[in-house]
């Protein structure tokens, strides 16, 4: 994708800064998938359209979660309660506007870090990129 004229502008601000060959610049995105809940706000937030809000929620995704993680605390309430584990992603209803499936495609993303500035959780990291070789 190219940059917008916004985009250049900040580019050219930062003189020290190397890009990444696939056209992306700033930062290194990186994803915890165990911390997320599914709210969407990194999907409503990317300029890009890297990060999309699904309309499933993968609940043998939440099961395999570590057991210390925010999504392992939900996995254990949801073992108590449940009376038996699905056999597919459930589909969410419109008004449900968390716990979704967050489809994350690396090559849209710029590398802004909004995402990682709008997710209440820090489930994405946005770290400093690196230096060119």
């Amino acid at each position: 994708m190219p940059l917008t004229r916004r985009g250049k502008a900040m580019a050219e601000a930062l003189p020290a800064a190397t890009f990444k060959s696939s056209g992306s610049f700033g930062c290194e995105i990186v994803r915890h998938e165990e911390l997320c809940v599914g709210c969407g706000r990194c999907a409503t937030s990317c300029p890009s359209g890297a990060s999309q809000r699904g309309e499933s929620f993968d609940v043998k995704q939440l099961l395999s979660a570590p057991p210390d993680s925010r999504r392992g605390a939900l996995a254990a309430a949801l073992r108590r309660i449940a009376r038996h584990e699905p056999e597919a992603p459930i589909d969410v209803p419109p008004r449900v506007t968390t716990y979704r499936t967050i489809a994350y495609e690396a090559d849209r993303c710029l590398g802004c870090g909004t995402c990682a500035r709008a997710c209440p959780v820090d489930a994405i990291e946005a770290r400093p990129p690196r230096a060119a070789p």
